[in-house]
């Protein structure tokens, strides 16, 4: 697969982990530490995907 690829779907996966984590935490799931785990694990993924947001 090629490193573009695999980057796009770390970008999502840690999209979706990181919502995923702030819902749990907005309804009260899943205990405290859990849901930051969550959180920070899809932040991670974001952060170390390689990925450019161009926005302008």
């Amino acid at each position: 697969m090629k490193r573009k690829t695999i980057n796009n779907i770390q970008f999502y996966l840690g999209i979706v982990l990181a919502l995923t984590g702030a819902a749990m935490m907005f309804f009260d799931l899943l205990p405290t530490g859990a849901r930051i785990t969550i959180g920070i694990v899809g932040l991670a993924l974001i952060a170390t995907s390689r990925r450019k947001l161009d926005l302008m």
